[in-house]
């Protein structure tokens, strides 16, 4: 069954994915657009996905899951501006405590 928080994690990774790919667009045309969002998928999908091939796992994982939402954040601050990025850190917040460990 799906729960909110799980909802709630994958509207953050959409917009981590949008935020990233679209500051990548402004800095580097297509090239950052597409650093960006290669980058974010191997990240996302190697260690943070529920299907990872080496997942992060225990304490660590609450932990790599805020950092990448910490600099989806950061690109989004330059993108969107500061308030923003700032309900978007908090909702990354939000989903990390929900989500626990694994």
């Amino acid at each position: 069954m799906i729960s909110a928080s799980d909802v709630l994690a994958f509207a953050l990774e959409l917009v981590a994915v949008a935020a990233l790919t679209t500051w990548g667009w402004r800095t580097g045309g297509w090239l950052g657009a597409g650093a960006a969002l290669l980058a974010f998928a191997v990240v996302w999908g190697t260690f943070l996905s529920p299907r990872a091939a080496l997942p992060v796992t225990g304490a660590a994982w609450p932990v790599a899951k805020f950092a990448v939402f910490a600099v989806a954040a950061a690109a989004l601050t330059v993108v969107a501006g500061a308030v923003p990025a700032a309900a978007f850190l908090g909702l990354g917040l939000l989903s990390v405590i929900l989500g626990g460990t694994r």
